[in-house]
């Protein structure tokens, strides 16, 4: 069966290469996962988001997968390593199944090694969540909120 190469948009290749960067230098405790996800942007094919085919996983997506030795269904979101939590399905895009998702398509059969041995997926379907919209702060009065208290605190937005 004939590999696709993978496709990962710009804004995500650009947030997961800080990413990747920024725990090369500090104490993160799995170095190997960090170089399986530097190889995997390494050999990506790099694109503008608006140009990448819907059915392509990548940060935010939501994918159904079907585990080909259980026949067992689950569903996945591929999240930054800061939102996973296994027990909501978010699974991060430093975990062994998170990379080997990660620029794939709806059909495609992935194979990675994860701590209890083997998985071998297919990719049944493929879901993108909106992208919100990137608000800056500004530093004057319109990022205050005055609490019934008279007291005022400062408003905080987060670029997603």
């Amino acid at each position: 069966m004939k590999s696709r190469s993978i496709v990962v948009t710009d804004d995500d290749m650009d947030r997961l290469s800080r990413l990747v960067q920024a725990l090369k230098h500090s104490l993160f405790r799995d170095q190997l996962q960090l170089e399986s996800l530097e190889q995997t942007l390494a050999s990506a094919e790099v694109a503008p988001g608006e140009r990448v085919a819907r059915d392509v996983i990548r940060m935010t997506s939501t994918i159904r997968v079907l585990d080909l030795d259980t026949r067992k269904k689950e569903l996945y979101t591929l999240v930054f390593p800061d939102n996973a939590d296994i027990s909501t399905s978010q699974i991060s895009v430093l975990a062994p199944v998170g990379i080997a998702l990660l620029g794939r398509r709806q059909g495609d059969v992935i194979e990675t090694k994860v701590p209890g041995g083997a998985r071998r997926l297919r990719v049944e379907w493929v879901s993108q969540r909106p992208r919100t919209a990137r608000r800056r702060i500004w530093p004057d009065r319109t990022n205050r909120r005055e609490l019934h208290s008279g007291r005022t605190i400062r408003r905080t937005i987060l670029a997603a």
